[in-house]
């Protein structure tokens, strides 16, 4: 999360109540669904994963991210995943700093931005593929970025995130979902969401239209009272409405929401925000449902420097993100 940079988010608050969330399945309940009771969510793991990551600061295109990698893809190995894939790219700093400036264009912020002799560095998102045992091609993306910035340890941004997508993988595997799934971990998002924008650069029309939602998880677990944000696109604008008037910002909310974060709003610790600093943000470019799932940012996180440590973090905030999502991708078909 680039707190440092200077977004547009405009917040929206959906609900007041701060109630945990209710795990339920809508409609008829799949007899491989397990119920919020049934199923163990391992605050010890979690907190193990954030051990083992924050050991240094781990930016993109270090040896410590590197070995961060490799840690998780340990983890995966060790819950019961095989079938892992490694996307390499490289940048060139300059031509990243125009396709920022150029953020709303997709021709140019999803392409590469470095060509041959122009690299200044390279980043490594790892994919881990599970596939449903039904014959479909639909699939639900759940991510989070595992690069810090240079001076952190990165224990909240993005160790937190990091710690979640491993504990659902590991929720998950024996369940068989209605749609495949890929947990993906980003690097380079402290440069402006670099891998995001190259795995979704990279996709063919097909692909695209098959990717039924993309859930990332990214800064969640300071100790606070706050709720959390849903990130969603906030670029798109309606001359119908009238934005000084009351109800003007929950009709904003509205226009920019999609399929994705309606379900997200249904709990009342979730509000909708607008904001483009995550990697939910290159897949909304390509109309895909994408969400950030991130803590209330009202107040000042310890991110992004030395203060970003685990004795900050809060493992029953980790858990309700968890219970969240597994709510939502029950609920997806």
């Amino acid at each position: 999360m680039r707190k440092r940079l200077r977004v547009l988010v405009v917040l929206v608050n959906i609900a007041i109540s701060m109630n945990f969330c209710i795990f339920e399945v809508k409609g008829e309940t799949n007899e491989n669904v397990q119920k919020e009771s049934e199923i163990q969510i391992d605050k010890d793991y979690m907190r193990e994963v954030i051990e083992e990551i924050t050991f240094s600061p781990h930016p993109i295109n270090s040896k410590e991210i590197d070995q961060v990698k490799k840690c998780i893809v340990s983890e995966f190995n060790k819950i019961g995943y095989d079938n892992i894939e490694y996307q390499k790219f490289e940048y060139n700093d300059e031509k990243n700093e125009n396709a920022i400036r150029h953020s709303s264009q997709i021709d140019i912020f999803l392409a590469p931005t470095s060509e041959d002799n122009t690299s200044d560095g390279a980043g490594e998102n790892v994919i881990i593929k599970k596939d449903s045992n039904q014959n479909t091609q639909k699939k639900l993306i759940i991510s989070a970025h595992y690069d810090s910035s240079p001076t952190s340890l990165g224990a909240n941004d993005n160790g937190s995130g990091v710690a979640i997508v491993l504990e659902i993988a590991q929720i998950l595997k024996n369940i068989d979902m209605p749609y495949n799934i890929e947990f993906i971990m980003f690097s380079g998002e402290e440069k402006y969401m670099l891998g995001s924008r190259w795995y979704a650069g990279q996709l063919s029309e097909d692909e695209k239209d098959n990717i039924i939602g993309v859930i990332n998880v990214d800064t969640v677990a300071e100790k606070s009272d706050l709720g959390y944000w849903i990130m969603v696109n906030g670029d798109k604008r309606n001359s119908d409405i009238d934005y000084e008037s009351d109800d003007a910002m929950q009709k904003l909310a509205e226009l920019n929401g999609n399929a994705l974060s309606k379900l997200f709003q249904v709990n009342d610790r979730f509000s909708v925000v607008m904001a483009m600093n995550s990697d939910h943000y290159p897949f909304s470019l390509l109309d895909i449902p994408s969400v950030t799932i991130v803590q209330n940012l009202e107040e000042e996180l310890k991110i992004n420097d030395e203060s970003d440590i685990k004795e900050n973090l809060d493992y029953e905030r980790m858990q309700e993100v968890v219970k969240c999502i597994l709510r939502v991708a029950f609920e997806l078909e």
